[in-house]
């Protein structure tokens, strides 16, 4: 039963990697003759929807490669480093929504062994959904610590019910800014999984917070004992 559950399961994952890539050239086409086509309203419209496909597109193949551990590739990746990275890559989303990103750094440093470029993936999903539903004038704090890392938004929060729901694949929030395709969460979940790591949410009156937590935390003085034995 077991085998034909894990059968099932990568059937599943190669269906959507193998409908994902057919997709990509055709909508990259149709972009470029719409691209060439003169403005106007329909070709404007026409445009936002191809992006739009683009886009789940795109994360529908990086929620399968996320899913399938052989993909990673781990390493000792500094934590604060790696928040500093994703607070700089989504300024500009911030300031074009009026929201102020704050880091407040608690981890002294501390080394997590991870894939550095899905764990930045994973944070800057997390500061991306945050900044979609932060009002203007609000901010979205990081929070590190030696353990652990959490993502709080002042926004409208979601209902006590749906909080199971975040997770899901193409669950979407009400009060967000943008079109995404509702697997950013989802995304982050599978790369949690996959570290085998717990990713959380939880109201915080107001907002919403997100917060990830790892037993699975490397410092050099741990890593030169763990070699040593």
């Amino acid at each position: 039963a077991l085998d034909r559950l894990e059968r099932g399961y990568r059937l599943q994952q190669e269906f959507l990697a193998t409908a994902a890539h057919e997709l990509k050239t055709p909508l990259a086409l149709i972009r470029a003759q719409l691209e060439l086509m003169p403005e106007n309203e329909e070709r404007d419209w026409l445009l936002s929807d191809v992006k739009y496909m683009s886009r789940q597109v795109q994360q529908l193949l990086l929620l399968t490669e996320v899913s399938e551990e052989q993909n990673y590739k781990f390493c000792t990746v500094e934590m604060s480093q790696i928040a500093v990275e994703a607070l700089s890559y989504l300024q500009r989303m911030a300031d074009a929504a009026a929201v102020k990103l704050i880091l407040n750094d608690q981890s002294d440093g501390a080394e997590w062994q991870a894939d550095k470029g899905a764990l930045f993936t994973l944070l800057k999903n997390l500061l991306e959904n945050a900044i979609q539903h932060a009002p203007a004038g609000t901010e979205v704090i990081l929070t590190l610590s030696a353990d652990s890392l959490t993502v709080r938004d002042f926004g409208p929060g979601v209902a006590e019910d749906e909080l199971s729901q975040l997770f899901n694949r193409f669950w979407r929030g009400e009060h967000r800014r943008d079109i995404g395709a509702g697997l950013g969460l989802a995304i982050c979940q599978e790369i949690a999984v996959t570290h085998h790591w717990t990713l959380s949410a939880c109201k915080a009156e107001p907002g919403l917070s997100f917060t990830l937590s790892t037993c699975l935390l490397y410092t050099s003085d741990a890593a030169d004992e763990e070699d040593s034995v």
